[in-house]
């Protein structure tokens, strides 16, 4: 009669140590490094336009029914219903900050993930749970970035507080599209590797 033995799960996979997985992972240290810059350049410039909604009053930004407009130097003839940002009141500026929450922030958690993701690369981590869970916050932050200006710009009209209405580009599809298919990744990557797991606690 044969035994089961059960045994304590494997470490996390790692890349092998061959001159090409070697290579790899010094490629990842190097993207890791170009997504954490490019994550606090748009944390910054996030930052940055919060607080210029509240104290800016040129008139090289005007917003209306179709989008925004920036100029230098300082829009003239505006069409129909734009306003100069300088006109722009308080209750409108505050509805203005909650739409650039609503849209700057998941893209730029994106990065975040991202640059996480391939630290776990140039550290030799692959197909572990950490990177099905990156994947996941991935896929899960470009769905957002995709659903969120319909969102806040509902809310706003709700409210009357709606200025920029041009919410729907196609970067919204291919985000939904992307986004929906890492996190289906994830969810596989998730599976495959339970039941690696599992495979590896018996003999």
């Amino acid at each position: 009669m044969g035994a089961v033995l059960k045994l304590p799960p494997l470490s996390q996979p790692r890349i092998e140590q061959s001159p090409k997985h070697l290579r790899l992972r010094r490629r990842s240290r190097f993207l890791a490094s170009i997504f954490n810059g490019l994550f606090w350049f748009c944390a910054a410039f996030d930052a940055l336009a919060f607080v210029m909604v509240l104290v800016y009053r040129g008139r090289h930004v005007a917003f209306g029914p179709e989008g925004g407009m920036i100029g230098y130097p300082e829009l003239a003839n505006l069409q129909p219903g734009y306003l100069y940002f300088s006109d722009i009141t308080l209750p409108y500026r505050l509805g203005l900050e909650f739409a650039l929450i609503t849209q700057f922030v998941p893209a730029t958690l994106i990065l975040m993930h991202l640059r996480d993701l391939f630290r776990l690369y140039a550290q030799g981590i692959v197909f572990a749970e950490e990177n099905a869970l990156a994947f996941k916050r991935m896929g899960q932050w470009l769905i957002a970035y995709a659903l969120t200006p319909f969102i806040s710009v509902e809310i706003l009209t709700l409210l009357d507080l709606a200025i920029d209405k041009a919410w729907f580009h196609n970067t919204e599809l291919y985000a939904l599209g992307l986004g929906s298919l890492l996190f289906v990744i994830a969810e596989v990557m998730k599976a495959g590797r339970e039941i690696e797991q599992e495979r590896d606690e018996f003999v």
